[in-house]
């Protein structure tokens, strides 16, 4: 199951002995996971998959709960009936982080026999959104570790990057149409409708402002809080014009990635690599779509052009979101490397990597030229523009047939 699950929820009853009996039920919503396991002392019940259940509650006091995500910190909280009230006065209980399986183990204060003692943790799970892909947190190294590009791609420098989801694909022209229909009745506008070669392909032809609207409005159309607003009291969400939004990065909705957070998505986990690949750091038109040119010892189809599987029917010559299946990367993402330029958040500055901030770095407070960032390279570029350390500068009131973009959201 592909679904958020976060402040996760688990209960577990401990019933009087005469009371005893295995009983089981879940409620999931979209931000909460609900596993309730009727239990007396001694009794054991199997994990629910799709869930954090308690595991195990033993008559020593010792309570198992499983399914968490790994390093992330729990609670535990008793009650006297399943309404509570809930009470965490337990010390060592209100922080407790689950291990690299997603499990804690605890031994809870036992109260009287006679009396009935409802348990739960509250914790986050591991579960991701559909057509996402979970992004761990971790250090990475930003920048090219050949030496082969400009010098916006230097100096080499760690970033530590906050874990995220990322969709898997770029916004194709059909969910781009289907946002887009429903944000019109909603209050907002774009300076361009967008267009996709097929309902499959990624959408194109949307300026940086039609991004970010686009992304309010699908978090508002999932029920979720939106993360951009047209002031910095986060009050009116951003739905009109083209002025620069302020985020709010707290927020559970859709938002463009980072600069950071898109390349180290693009590298699929793995360091010092060319491409969003990590088997070679060659590439060929069986692998992403671009423009294969002479002159580039790691271009493997060099001098074919366009890709000729795609080049037909007049430009754009994109190809359908996810073609190239058997080359995701490391983490599941499609098309990180060419097929279209995806926009990020960031202002951009070349200079920016001489003073980027070492932990969750999201741009330059402005940019000297009023550009902002496009990573990726295109089906209309050369294999030098697909790399993953390259950084290129865009007028975010601009457009193109090979620039489009992809969703991320905070975890």
């Amino acid at each position: 199951m592909r679904d958020q699950v976060k402040n996760g929820l688990t209960f577990c009853l401990r019933l009087q002995p005469e009371q005893a009996q295995k009983k089981s039920m879940r409620n999931q919503t979209r931000t909460m996971s609900l596993g309730l396991c009727a239990l007396a002392l001694g009794v054991t019940v199997a994990a629910q998959a799709a869930a954090p259940v308690i595991t195990s509650f033993r008559g020593n006091g010792v309570l198992v709960c499983s399914n968490l995500a790994a390093g992330s910190v729990a609670a535990v909280e008793w009650a006297p009936s399943p309404t509570g009230p809930w009470t965490n006065n337990w010390a060592g209980l209100d922080a407790v982080t689950a291990d690299s399986n997603g499990t804690i183990q605890v031994s809870v204060p036992m109260l009287q026999v006679s009396v009935a003692m409802f348990c739960r943790v509250r914790g986050s799970t591991n579960f991701v959104p559909s057509g996402m892909a979970l992004i761990p947190s971790g250090s990475f190294v930003m920048g090219d570790t050949f030496g082969e590009g400009s010098s916006a791609e230097l100096p080499l420098h760690t970033n530590y990057v906050s874990a995220f989801f990322m969709d898997t694909h770029e916004v194709t022209e059909s969910l781009w149409d289907t946002v887009h229909g429903w944000s019109m009745g909603n209050g907002y506008s774009y300076t361009n409708a967008g267009s996709g070669k097929a309902a499959d392909h990624p959408v194109q032809t949307i300026d940086w402002y039609d991004c970010v609207k686009w992304c309010n409005a699908r978090s508002e159309k999932e029920g979720l809080t939106p993360c951009y607003y047209n002031e910095a009291g986060l009050t009116t969400i951003y739905k009109t014009g083209a002025g620069t939004p302020y985020p709010n990065w707290a927020a559970n909705g859709y938002r463009l990635p980072t600069e950071a957070e898109w390349e180290k998505a693009a590298r699929g986990g793995a360091s010092g690599h060319r491409f969003s690949w990590s088997n070679t750091n060659t590439i060929s038109h069986s692998q992403a779509n671009y423009y294969a040119a002479s002159g580039y010892s790691y271009d493997l189809s060099a001098g074919a052009g366009y890709n000729p599987t795609f080049a037909t029917g007049g430009n754009p010559y994109t190809s359908p979101a996810g073609y190239f299946a058997a080359n995701a990367n490391g983490y599941g993402l499609y098309d990180m490397t060419g097929n279209v330029w995806e926009w990020c958040w960031d202002w951009y500055d070349g200079a920016y990597y001489n003073s980027s901030p070492g932990t969750d770095p999201r741009g330059p407070a402005s940019s000297p030229n009023g550009f902002r960032v496009l990573r990726g390279g295109s089906w209309y570029n050369y294999a030098s523009f697909t790399r993953c350390a390259v950084r290129r500068n865009y007028y975010p009131f601009n457009t193109s047939n090979d620039v489009g973009f992809r969703c991320v959201r905070g975890v």
